[in-house]
């Protein structure tokens, strides 16, 4: 599956004939890595990493060598909870966001939290991407926990 999201190719096009307009004057050209997902968008697109398109990530730290890149290396995430449905709360904090993962979230901020990082939750393994969530108290989505088969029931 891709991993390695090069940066779009420059268009020489624009009302200055040299591609450059207000729009595209911040976006940073670098290649990206889908398995660094900077939203819940890029999360969501990320779980499959064959959806991804560049925008939405963190840059490539290898120059698109995938084999000796430490995150694609990185061991998988385990998420242990009180619930299979876990509330991740995002916190904007300046230029990143702070993902509060709840154990209880019926209690509010009155709950316990942990704080993850986008690429900590793209590794967990177990569980998937929920829905958005937004209440009195932030934003932030849901993850479900995938429940193993059991043999020999029925």
């Amino acid at each position: 599956m891709p991993i390695f999201l090069a940066a779009p190719a420059h268009r020489p096009t624009g009302p200055d004939g040299q591609g450059w307009n207000r729009l595209t004057a911040g976006i940073d050209p670098s290649a990206q890595c889908a398995l660094r997902p900077r939203s819940y968008a890029a999360l969501v697109e990320g779980q499959d990493t064959r959806r991804a398109r560049w925008g939405g990530y963190g840059p490539c730290i290898r120059d698109g060598d995938c084999d000796g890149c430490p995150i694609a290396s990185a061991a998988p995430r385990q998420l242990i909870s009180f619930t299979p449905d876990v509330l991740v709360r995002i916190l904007p904090r300046g230029d990143r966001d702070e993902l509060h993962v709840m154990n209880r979230p019926d209690r509010g901020w009155d709950s316990g939290s942990v704080v993850w990082s986008w690429e900590q939750l793209a590794r967990v393994v177990g569980w998937r991407v929920g829905r958005p969530h937004q209440d009195e108290h932030s934003d932030g989505f849901w993850l479900h926990q995938i429940q193993a088969p059991t043999a020999g029931r029925g």
